[in-house]
């Protein structure tokens, strides 16, 4: 589903979006759902799911008949969190339908990520990966670049030949690759085009949904500067090159914090869990990524009448997929029900300050 200018140029419907959104988020999952399933096993979980509003994409998995039990739960999981997004997005129009279709283009980032790091082709296994089908482009694209443009000029001049600005920005960073052998330049320039077109977009709609989503992007830009601010010294990395755009990270920041409580300190990110207790990286990185979370979920019940509510069950639903999937995963490794849950982003869990 690619952003058309024809639905981008009428009326926005907000509230009538949002009624619908609100009735629908009533049946996404608590906490208490979470953690009972974590307790049980992979055969508990699939009984949940034929009960459940993936039933209908579970049953598809079972006439199939192939693959296995995880296999099966994953591609319920992927096509079920596609149909609850995609649906909603076909009742917004206007400024509703191209805001929500940037929340949907995260699918694409993913995608897109996941084929720049299996190119070239022999570190891909035969069948496509489990896709973020919530994306803009169709799935059907993904499978060709994978299944048959494994090189990165191969994915490159495939990606040219799609009549959409998603694509052409994989294929320039696609071509990086090509041309440079680097995968970390190669997903930069995916990654900074594919923000760059998108902070276009929202610059056009000089009102509060306008900024809330400039804001989204500068979070989403803070989230990948952390990560780039991590790894800082290390002789793989070089000197670090940071994003532009960022929310509450400027790359003068970036570039003089010597440790995280600096970093934090004047950024607007508030009550980062972990932070300044002594924590490895990883978890503080981890928590960094919970706190991004809380601050979409909680907009939620935020601007009832604009893009908030959108972006908190969106939030939602694609963490309820991760959830139920590092579930099914756990679960079938026969890990404990306390190890499971530590790997989940449960509802109420997790504390950052909004900054309005």
């Amino acid at each position: 589903m690619i952003l058309s200018q024809k639905s981008a140029d009428e009326s926005p419907n907000y509230e009538y979006v949002n009624a619908v959104v609100r009735a629908r988020a009533a049946r996404l999952l608590g906490r208490d759902v979470f953690l009972r399933l974590a307790s049980g096993a992979p055969e508990d979980l699939e009984l949940f799911l034929l009960e459940s509003q993936y039933g209908p994409r579970y049953r598809e998995q079972l006439a199939t008949g192939g693959g296995s039990l995880l296999g099966r739960i994953e591609n319920a999981l992927s096509a079920g969190t596609a149909d609850l997004l995609l649906d909603t997005a076909l009742l917004a129009r206007g400024e509703t339908f191209v805001f929500i279709c940037l929340i949907l283009s995260m699918g694409d980032l993913h995608n897109g990520r996941i084929l720049l790091r299996a190119s070239p082709g022999p570190l891909r296994q035969k069948n496509s990966p489990s896709w973020h089908r919530y994306a803009l482009a169709d799935t059907s694209f993904y499978d060709d670049l994978w299944r048959k443009h494994a090189t990165p000029a191969a994915g490159a001049i495939r990606c040219h030949q799609e009549d959409n600005d998603i694509a052409r920005i994989l294929g320039v960073a696609y071509m990086t690759l090509h041309e440079t052998g680097d995968l970390f330049r190669a997903e930069r320039s995916f990654y900074s085009g594919w923000a760059e077109w998108w902070r276009k977009q929202a610059a056009t709609r000089k009102n509060q949904n306008g900024r809330r989503m400039a804001e989204y992007l500068g979070r989403l830009t803070d989230l990948w500067n952390f990560s780039i601010w991590l790894r800082r010294g290390s002789k793989e990395e070089g000197e670090p090159e940071y994003f532009t755009g960022g929310w509450g990270f400027s790359k003068e920041i970036l570039q003089s914090s010597r440790d995280m409580e600096a970093l934090f300190a004047s950024s607007g990110w508030k009550d980062i869990p972990g932070l300044g207790e002594g924590r490895a990286e990883s978890e503080i990185f981890r928590s960094f990524q919970r706190s991004f979370y809380e601050w979409q979920r909680r907009l939620y019940r935020k601007n009832l009448l604009g893009i908030d509510v959108l972006l908190g069950y969106s939030a939602r639903a694609v963490q309820e997929w991760k959830n139920l999937s590092l579930i099914a995963v756990g679960a079938s490794l026969k890990m404990s029900p306390e190890e499971i849950a530590e790997h989940l982003f449960l509802p109420d869990e997790g504390t950052v300050k909004v900054r309005d």
